[in-house]
């Protein structure tokens, strides 16, 4: 009878010798062959037996303190959490912040007035506790610096030294969005320039709380590919680099903040971003604007002046080696609309763009399916009436490069472009340096 249909019964029965013996052969040969010392008595090791490779490499580890989170969730988190969408930034836009926020604790021009210097104070390093509670959903200072102490005493990173109206995080409108993507971190969808900003500034830093709203829950997309294939689709990425050039997911930089020499992984310098930064609320308005609008206008300035319609930058004042005061030499649009003062400073560069971005028709298309009403295009008028948005424009584009001392001697609000200029030349307000006290 064939052994393979043996019932197991008679399979037990048969001689053990007759079972074993072909397996035991092999074994018997080795111990007769063996040179060994020990008379041929050594054991023989079995062979190690390598399992086959996983043919599918282990997933990542994945960040788990953010998986479950659902779009419209607000959450807290550190600066250094948050992964950038874009290359670059207006460098521009940050010296703004930075040159405003931090000004001079001994400043003299006041000094013989401590409500003026208080005011100033209020105007500057008061200016960074407003901002950092709006964007980060407490509205707004519960009140202003009421004495010289209290300024030297706030610190960002030390929360009892100043106090919000609402609590953190409680009002959503002005939060900034992220999402959580496919590895579970989370990826900046607006707000670069605002946490670049904080990043830099010294009571800031990369550990820094800030509060965010999650815009989309990406996670169940389990690779990388996947994920920048829907943010592509969702417009939620852009892929150029600080010369409008395509770039790769992989050249994104691995962090937030200005580069530089000390700490790698920083962003880029995009001219265009800055220009089209101070062109807001003179050629276009800045609420419920689609994300990346600023680089759809830089991306169109640059064609056009690609195209011999508008000078380059180059063709401007800019930085130096040009001084600050051929840089913040003041250009304007009269009620008419007829251009006065520079045609070579910083101002000019904004006024000659944000020209050219007004005289497009709502329906003109800027980049791709975006058109101009969709990117908040403002409609200049020739003898528009105070109070108009024209008017609105024209008085922000000569405020411009003003600096912060009126007429009488008293503190003001100085133009953007006069913070930006002055901490790009000469770094943070302080006696003694070239800001000019």
């Amino acid at each position: 009878m064939n052994p393979a249909f043996l019932p197991p019964l008679e399979l037990v029965r048969r001689p053990l010798w007759r079972t074993l013996g072909i397996a035991l052969l092999p074994l018997a040969l080795a111990a007769c062959d063996s040179g060994s010392s020990t008379g041929g008595n050594a054991l023989v090791d079995p062979p190690v037996v390598t399992p086959p490779a996983s043919e599918e490499p282990a997933p990542p580890p994945r960040n788990t303190a953010y998986l479950d989170r659902k779009a419209g969730d607000v959450i807290k988190v550190r600066i250094e959490e948050l992964h950038p969408t874009q290359a670059a930034i207006g460098y521009d836009q940050v010296y703004y912040k930075l040159g405003r926020w931090q000004g001079d604790l001994d400043r003299p021009t006041w000094a013989h007035d401590p409500q003026q210097q208080l005011d100033y104070l209020n105007r500057t390093i008061g200016k960074k506790f407003d901002d950092y509670c709006e964007d980060m959903g407490g509205t707004e200072r519960a009140q202003k610096f009421l004495s010289l102490a209290e300024v030297q005493a706030a610190r960002l990173d030390q929360p009892t030294t100043y106090l919000c109206k609402d609590p953190l995080g409680s009002q959503t409108e002005n939060l900034k969005t992220v999402v959580v993507g496919w590895d579970g971190n989370l990826y900046l969808t607006d707000g670069h320039h605002t946490f670049s900003t904080l990043r830099e500034i010294p009571d800031g830093g990369p550990k820094l709380p800030v509060w965010v709203k999650v815009s989309a829950n990406y996670s169940d997309l389990h690779d990388a590919p996947a994920f920048w294939d829907r943010m592509s689709e969702e417009k939620q990425v852009w892929l150029r680099d600080g010369h409008n050039q395509p770039i790769t997911v992989e050249q994104l930089p691995t962090r937030l903040g200005l580069a530089n020499d000390q700490e790698a992984g920083g962003m880029q310098e995009d001219r265009y971003r800055s220009l089209v930064y101070f062109t807001r609320d003179i050629a276009y308005k800045n609420g419920n604007l689609p994300e990346y609008a600023e680089f759809l206008w830089g991306d169109w300035l640059r064609r056009q002046a690609a195209a011999g319609q508008l000078p380059g930058l180059d063709a401007y004042l800019m930085a130096p080696p040009a001084t600050p005061e051929q840089i913040l030499a003041a250009s304007t649009l009269n009620k008419a609309l007829q251009t006065g003062g520079s045609d070579t400073s910083y101002a000019a560069a904004v006024r000659d763009a944000s020209l050219k971005m007004s005289a497009l028709q709502d329906t003109d298309l800027v980049f791709e399916d975006r058109d101009a009403a969709a990117l908040g295009r403002i409609t200049l008028e020739a003898d528009a009436a105070s109070g108009s948005v024209t008017k609105t424009a024209r008085d922000t584009l000569e405020e411009l490069p003003r600096n912060d001392v009126k007429s009488d001697g008293s503190p003001r609000g100085a133009g953007k472009l006069w913070f930006a200029v002055n901490y790009r030349h000469c770094g943070k307000p302080a006696s003694g340096t070239c800001w000019g006290w």
